[in-house]
């Protein structure tokens, strides 16, 4: 009965006009004529744009954002990349209104800029906390900036085949050689850089090889370069470690045991919470025993890095955490982030210099390295993380442990510190007690054909891994760009050291 009564009043509504039906056509063209322009400007948006900026000062990298549009909704979201910051994330917010486009990307970041009439320029200004304003002019691009090819030629051609190259002489101290018969002729090491260059490892920017004290590899992919300087992410502990090491060789650190909160009288508010049993040494084994949570996602907002990385005063927020009611200090590690970055509180204190000051008149000096950034929050130099330095130079620190503590001959630090603080003083785990930690340095073992050999190594986010194998006085650095897959197969992992790369080195018999 509804639908009769319906039907008859549309009837009569027809039966009003005769020229009904006519403007309903025209009502519906005009409709489909906004529809379609407003859609070709919106097409005109969609996609990924692109900028190149100073993501960190001596570093210029590109900055990817993607623009998406829902039609129903009229609604704009996205995501963003700076694949050399290992950031990847969705937008927070989107708005465009007439030529206006801001863009929230979390963390108190964001872009205002204006759309060029044409639609092919997005011109606007960067702003970051901690860091100076940019402004950025973005073009639209094919595809996210990650997404090169493993190598290319002079004619930016894409290289399909890789042959080995011997290592550049430069004069930044390293001897070079060129890769003996038995390891130029490995099945395995030609495989995997083979590998590499058809594409299947997407985010490895360099891997080079030292052996017997002389650079035998060196190999460049993707984003990486000889001369970029590269971040090394929680690798930046191991240096902050080298860096403890000589201020104690200098005494200016007297006793490991002191409580750490000795090495903060500027916080003695925050420090009540601290147990006094907390001492150097446990911040330096990560086994401070404080409430602590960081085996979570870093984006998780409960993540105590991600906090202490958002805070006003990064040794405040540490010093502030309340013990952890089921562990004493020493008793147990637990990766603490924090705890590192105390220790560059702690180099503060003894030196009168925060740590890239002290690090650059004193380590970087002595081992060369001129070209370097470390991040810092509010004045705080992060020594958890935020260093950027060069593939070749990070190589140094690795030959510099192998070599208990001389560069070229020369004693930089003490043989004691290197080989104290590159001990397996505990497990970082009650499944597997053959991995192991030291100070800030981590410990391992490789198994290649039925021997075991032990591995010092410095590790960072991302498949950022300094690794030292003593047995076969060798040392292999491994970066990336990619921190996002889940499955390691963008990345050069422990499996590809242990079956490809090392057996490649072994001594000729």
């Amino acid at each position: 009965m509804r639908n009769f009564i319906i039907n008859q009043q549309l009837s009569r509504n027809r039966s009003v006009s005769p020229y009904g039906n006519f403007y309903k056509v025209i009502i519906s063209l005009a409709f489909v004529l906004i529809i379609t322009a407003c859609s070709s400007n919106q097409i005109k948006l969609t996609g990924i744009w692109q900028a190149e900026f100073e993501a960190v000062p001596n570093l210029k990298a590109d900055f990817d954002f993607e623009l998406r549009h829902d039609l129903f909704s009229d609604k704009w979201s996205g995501g963003f990349e700076i694949a050399e910051l290992m950031v990847k994330a969705p937008l927070t917010e989107v708005s465009i209104k007439d030529s206006k486009i801001v863009l929230n990307l979390g963390n108190g970041a964001d872009f205002k800029g204006n759309i060029s009439e044409d639609k092919t320029v997005i011109a606007g200004v960067l702003t970051t906390p901690n860091r100076k304003p940019q402004t950025l002019h973005f073009t639209k691009a094919t595809k996210w900036s990650s997404q090169v090819p493993a190598r290319v030629d002079k004619n930016k051609q894409n290289i399909k085949k890789w042959a080995y190259m011997l290592p550049k002489t430069i004069d930044d101290g390293w001897k070079v050689s060129s890769l003996n018969k038995t390891t130029s002729e490995s099945k395995s090491l030609n495989e995997l850089f083979q590998k590499i260059v058809d594409g299947k490892y997407q985010g490895l920017d360099a891997l080079l090889v030292a052996q017997n004290g002389k650079l035998v590899l060196e190999e460049y992919f993707y984003l990486g370069g000889r001369e970029k300087i590269h971040s090394i992410q929680s690798a930046t502990k191991s240096v902050t470690s080298l860096l403890l090491g000589i201020a104690h060789d200098d005494g200016l650190i007297k006793d490991l045991d002191a409580p750490l909160k000795n090495f903060f009288p500027a916080y003695p508010d925050s420090v009540k919470r601290t147990p006094a049993s907390v001492t150097l040494r446990h911040a330096l084994t990560m086994s401070a025993g404080l409430d602590w949570l960081e085996n979570i996602p870093y984006s998780d907002p409960k993540n105590d890095a991600l906090r202490m990385n958002q805070s006003k005063d990064m040794y405040q927020y540490v010093l502030s955490k309340n013990a952890d009611p089921k562990n004493r200090p020493g008793q147990k590690f637990e990766y603490n982030s924090g705890l590192s970055v105390l220790l560059g509180g702690v180099i503060l204190d003894v030196t009168g210099k925060p740590a890239d000051k002290y690090a650059e008149q004193t380590l970087f000096k002595q081992l060369g390295i001129k070209k370097f950034w470390w991040e810092r929050a509010n004045g705080q130099i992060h020594t958890g993380g935020g260093l950027f330095m060069r593939p070749r130079d990070i190589m140094k620190l690795g030959q510099l442990v192998l070599d208990e503590g001389k560069w070229n001959g020369e004693q930089v630090i003490s043989k004691s510190w290197i080989s104290e603080s590159t001990a397996y003083r505990l497990p970082i785990s009650e499944l597997n007690k053959q991995a192991g930690y030291g100070y800030q340095w981590w410990r391992g073992t490789c198994t290649i054909d039925k021997k075991i050999l032990p591995v010092i190594y410095a590790a960072g986010y991302g498949g950022q891994v300094l690794y030292i194998v003593p047995d076969l006085n060798l040392v292999v650095l491994t970066l990336h760009h990619n921190p996002s897959e889940a499955d390691l197969s963008h990345s050069i992992a422990w499996s590809e050291l242990e079956k490809m790369i090392i057996p490649a080195f072994l001594p000729d018999i």
